[in-house]
């Protein structure tokens, strides 16, 4: 989904059917770093919420990688499955969307998403549900924007509840509705982003890295 507001499917199949990548071919920078400093482990099932056009499951899944994207978009899942012949890999795209998708249990040695913006109700519980497809020593890595974020210009929900407060998002993944996770690394950071003409410039992020106990 890679949202700059939640929207619905169809606002992005319009943004996703043109020829050119909405937010680039490359990975996010971000994850991309995380999941590199990873050892390939023995069943590299990850998955990859809202990937969108799918950059980061294809560049995950040249790395090895067993990659899954759920997304709301077809046109997204169009052009994920055109990136990935392009790379000659394969990802298995569902068009689905976080509230209905279920989450088998200790399914995943990765979770991995970026921007990834909800609705804070459905934030609230359905991302710590997501968790739990995490097997024990599973990572989860995320970047979204944070608060101060607003009123930017290098992307990012233009509504205050849409973005992250780190402390707020951190009670939630070790709330009573997740699975027991430590904390690697959480911060809020400035950074330069370079992904398109929609995630382009300075900008303010929250950067998560957790794993399962």
């Amino acid at each position: 989904m890679n949202p700059d507001e939640p929207s619905s499917a169809a606002m992005w199949n319009q943004r996703f059917a043109p020829d050119a990548y909405a937010y680039g071919t490359a990975p996010n920078q971000w994850l991309k770093e995380r999941i590199e400093a990873l050892p390939l482990p023995d069943t590299p099932l990850a998955l990859f919420p809202a990937d969108g056009e799918g950059r980061n499951a294809v560049w995950a899944a040249t790395q090895g990688w067993d990659a899954e994207v759920f997304d709301l978009s077809e046109e997204g899942a169009k052009k994920c499955q055109r990136l990935a012949d392009q790379h000659k890999v394969s990802v298995v795209y569902e068009v689905d969307d976080l509230v209905r998708r279920s989450f088998p249990s200790h399914r995943y040695s990765l979770i991995a998403c970026s921007w990834f913006h909800t609705p804070p109700a459905v934030r609230k519980k359905h991302m710590p549900r997501m968790l739990h497809g995490l097997k024990e020593g599973g990572h989860f890595v995320m970047e979204g924007y944070h608060t101060s974020q607003l009123g930017r210009s290098s992307g990012g929900p233009k509504s205050l509840p849409l973005l992250f407060d780190l402390n707020e998002v951190l009670n939630e993944l070790n709330g009573p509705l997740a699975p027991d996770l430590k904390v690697l690394y959480a911060e809020v950071e400035e950074t330069v982003l370079d992904e398109s003409d929609l995630h382009r410039g300075p900008a303010m992020v929250v950067r998560i890295h957790l794993v399962r106990e």
